[in-house]
């Protein structure tokens, strides 16, 4: 498979993409991307030189390095656009029921499936899972680059309530403790989601000054300043 990339993606830009990529996917190094029986962990994520616009992701059985596989995935749609992290590794979950056969080695001697084609299929039926939500609620409140700095909202901790709500602990300038933040996996059909950029742009201004109007009746010893309820955003 070649594709041509558009000259606005230079190789700086595509290298963002791809640490972005690579961040995400370093959470599975310890703990399973794929399987039941046939358990596939992250062993690596790497830029190829010798293919723009790539990720090459490596994964192993956790036991045996012998038995990776590397699967080269593409970072930008045809259509020109890049594509969200949330859903490459949604889509390469899927692949992996049935993965395409490596054809080819790597320069250090790792065997090549390109999945870029089998990627792209899976993104126009790609499924998110209830763990895939949870962990793009918390990203909504992400580590601050000043740890010290109180003058931002903190993510404290979080917890799944049910199959449709999280619970974001946060604490926010000028509060008695944290608040609870519960917040909505699941968007407008009833699907789980990955991702509220209405929710994330709206939270600096919400927290703590708007949320009188979105006080839960909940009581939660880890949320002494309240609990309020943001599940319709």
């Amino acid at each position: 498979m070649t594709e041509e990339l558009s000259p606005e993606w230079d190789g700086e830009r595509l290298a963002d993409l791809h640490r972005i990529l690579m961040w995400q996917l370093l959470r599975f190094a310890s703990a399973p991307l794929s399987g039941t029986t046939d358990v596939w962990l992250v062993r690596g994520v790497l830029l190829p030189p010798e293919r723009r616009g790539i990720t090459r992701v490596v994964l192993w059985d956790g036991r045996r390095l012998e038995r990776s596989v590397a699967y080269d995935v593409p970072l930008i749609h045809p259509r020109g656009d890049n594509i969200p992290w949330t859903h490459l590794v949604a889509a390469l979950r899927q692949v992996l029921v049935h993965p395409p056969a490596p054809d080819d080695t790597d320069p250090v001697g790792i065997p090549i499936a390109d999945a870029r084609r089998h990627v792209l299929d899976a993104l126009d039926q790609v499924t998110f899972e209830l763990g895939d939500a949870l962990h793009a609620s918390a990203l909504m409140l992400q580590p601050e680059d000043k740890p010290d700095d109180r003058s931002h909202l903190r993510l404290d901790g979080f917890l799944l309530q049910d199959d449709t709500t999280a619970r974001l602990y946060v604490t926010a300038p000028d509060t008695a403790g944290p608040l609870g933040l519960d917040v909505s996996l699941l968007d407008l059909n009833g699907r789980v989601r990955v991702g509220n950029t209405a929710l994330m742009a709206a939270l600096p201004s919400l927290v703590p000054d708007e949320l009188d109007g979105n006080r839960s009746s909940a009581v939660d010893p880890y949320a002494p300043a309240g609990v309020f309820d943001l599940t319709h955003w």
